[in-house]
């Protein structure tokens, strides 16, 4: 038989003709070869950086938020809620505002004809800015669906950068991102559709910020420019995370103070001189909206929700493991603080984490801010199961300017960046048992899924053919008042986004503050109940604000149709809408349902069918 030859050269050894197979050493070599190059390509912060973003976003797109980004075009996020229009109404406003020259902090366009301050309400112009080429191409909903569909993993991400940063090791910090950007809060939040709350990447990357500075990879000018700019966005993204972060920050420097010691005060007291020129900076750049925010009133106080301390280990109702006791605690005798839950393994991380390193002045100090902020989100009184125990020693600074708008719970925020970073160093200790580390993984990622919310999307959109396919053209001129009535929330706004601002309308729902928690006018909400007083104030509503229609959505429960029938008021149905043209209310008269007698639904008249 013929002997085989080798080819050195080539690496290959070469049978008779043309038959040939690589050597099974070279083989090795290669692959050997291969995997050295690609392991040293993972061990790259950027590239562990990469994988997770794709992991974090694969998961969450290919499950939870898939109807987003496969009907982009729908508006079918919580539509029973104000929020989500309504932030879909913003990310349209700012570019239009800014395209036609108006003023983008008060808008004509709602709460017609004297129009609405939007200084005090969260109108996301950083998310606006940023989405404003595909709004202007798509539209807001199409943007709103997009970065409610990546907001969580954008802000998981945000954390394993800076766990990665802090333990150079990828598993512990791929935990502590889910720890972080798919806790309760931002699960919570990104159900409701709120782009201010779920938007929480910028507070873990000044973090990241902090780090770099101390490792010396950025100088001092870098760290305070980049910490002024990201602060000035998060000024603009949402004011009450930025004041939180600026109460936390002023207790971190004592609570740092107190524990350095003495060697270490003096460098503590310098970074506390750079984060003052930082939030000089930050200020700075946030001057425009100061100086126009600080010539108005601010709202009048809030109903504010806090902590339940029952909530930080009591899971959502229907996530309780089947188990009666907790099933029972869920329900309580009001619903617990969703955004709050913590979970039993991750608060056993944060007691195992102090108490195995309590030595160390880094474990101490994230310690004692974790407790100072599940205490000051407690708000100005302790509440366990539902019931109030008693006023706690701070409640009176919730009754000051601006704070008593706040949300004490909000400040949860916070604490899940703490417990991201103290779960990120705890298992990436190699001091700590494997055995314990990634069962303590495990738990923590089951207990966050297992209380993950469903975003409760519906299967097909609320904007009808009327407004989708531009019908409304033929019934009303440009820039004319309206009055939308519908059961989907802010209605009214989401109609006059995908319009392009075509309309202006009379109502719309801003903040519970402003907006009284409806988004219809004043006189007719009251139609409902009418009086000859509702009726009388009614017509008048209706001639000093111009409005010169009613526009029904007829796919929703027609009460309605029965109260302006009864009015005199006529309307023909197209496109999914009932549309009553006013005339100034000049034949509307008293319902014939008698003064204060409750109407109630009636069969649509021929005029509106």
């Amino acid at each position: 038989m013929r002997q085989p030859t080798s080819d050195r050269s080539q690496g290959q050894t070469v049978r008779s003709g043309s038959d040939s197979q690589p050597d099974p050493v070279d083989r090795q070599g290669s692959a050997a070869a291969a995997w050295t190059r690609w392991r040293d390509w993972f061990a790259s912060p950027a590239a562990q950086g990469a994988v997770v973003l794709i992991i974090y976003l694969s998961t969450w797109l290919a499950t939870e938020a898939r109807p987003l980004v496969v009907h982009p075009f729908w508006a079918q996020l919580d539509q029973s809620s104000m929020d989500p229009n309504f932030y879909a109404w913003c990310l349209r406003w700012w570019p239009y505002a800014i395209l036609h020259g108006l003023n983008p902090l008060y808008s004509h366009q709602i709460g017609a004809p004297a129009g609405q301050s939007l200084v005090w309400v969260t109108t996301v112009p950083p998310l606006a800015l940023v989405a404003a080429p595909l709004t202007l191409v798509a539209g807001g909903v199409v943007s709103f669906n997009l970065l409610t569909a990546i907001a969580l993993p954008a802000s998981a991400w945000a954390a394993f950068v800076l766990c990665r940063r802090l333990t150079r090791k990828f598993w512990p910090a791929f935990v502590s991102g889910c720890v972080f950007g798919f806790s309760a809060y931002e699960m919570n939040h990104g159900a409701a559709g709120q782009l201010n709350l779920t938007y929480s990447l910028l507070l873990p990357l000044m973090a990241y910020i902090f780090v770099a500075w101390r490792d010396e990879s950025i100088s001092t000018r870098t760290f305070v420019i980049l910490l002024g700019i990201t602060m000035a966005v998060q000024f603009y993204l949402f004011l009450e995370t930025f004041a939180g972060l600026t109460a936390l920050l002023a207790v971190a420097v004592v609570v740092a103070i107190g524990l350095a010691g003495r060697a270490n005060r003096p460098e503590v007291i310098r970074l506390t001189k750079f984060v003052g020129l930082a939030y000089a900076l930050a200020i700075l750049l946030a001057a425009p909206y100061l100086a126009y925010a600080l010539t108005l009133q601010t709202p009048p106080q809030a109903n504010t929700s806090a902590l339940d301390l029952a909530s930080l280990v009591i899971p959502r109702p229907g996530r309780t493991l089947g188990l009666s006791w907790l099933a029972h605690a869920a329900k309580g005798p009001v619903t617990p603080s969703a955004a709050g839950y913590v979970g039993i393994p991750l608060l056993l991380v944060a007691i195992l984490f102090a108490v195995t390193s309590w030595s160390s002045k880094l474990t101490r100090f994230l310690t004692c801010m974790l407790v100072i902020i599940v205490a000051a989100s407690l708000g100005p009184a302790l509440y366990l199961d539902g019931h109030q125990k008693f006023s706690l020693p701070w409640a009176v600074l919730w009754h000051l300017p601006i704070v008593r708008n706040a949300y004490p719970s909000r400040l949860m925020l916070f604490a899940f960046l703490v417990l991201a970073v103290m779960t990120a160093l705890l298992l990436a200790r190699t001091s700590t048992s494997f055995w314990l580390r990634v069962p303590l993984a495990v738990l923590v990622v089951a207990a966050i899924v297992l209380d993950s919310a469903s975003l409760g999307l519906r299967p097909a959109t609320d904007v009808p053919a009327y407004i989708a396919d531009g019908t409304y053209r033929t019934d009303l001129a440009p820039g004319e008042i309206v009055v939308v009535v519908s059961s989907v929330g802010n209605a009214g706004m989401l109609w006059q986004e995908e319009s392009g601002f075509y309309m202006r309308i009379a109502g719309g729902y801003v903040n519970q503050a402003i907006s009284n928690r409806t988004d219809l006018p004043l006189w007719v909400q009251a139609l409902s109940h009418p009086t000859p007083h509702i009726y009388r104030e009614f017509r008048k509503y209706i001639q000093r604000a111009g409005v010169g229609a009613i526009l029904l959505d007829a796919n929703h429960p027609l009460l309605w149709v029965g109260i302006f029938w009864r009015m005199g008021l006529k309307g023909h149905r197209i496109g999914g809408v009932v549309v009553y043209p006013t005339y100034g209310c000049r034949y509307c008269h008293y319902p014939i349902g008698g003064p204060g007698k409750k109407l109630t639904a009636h069969k649509t008249p021929s005029s509106a069918s």
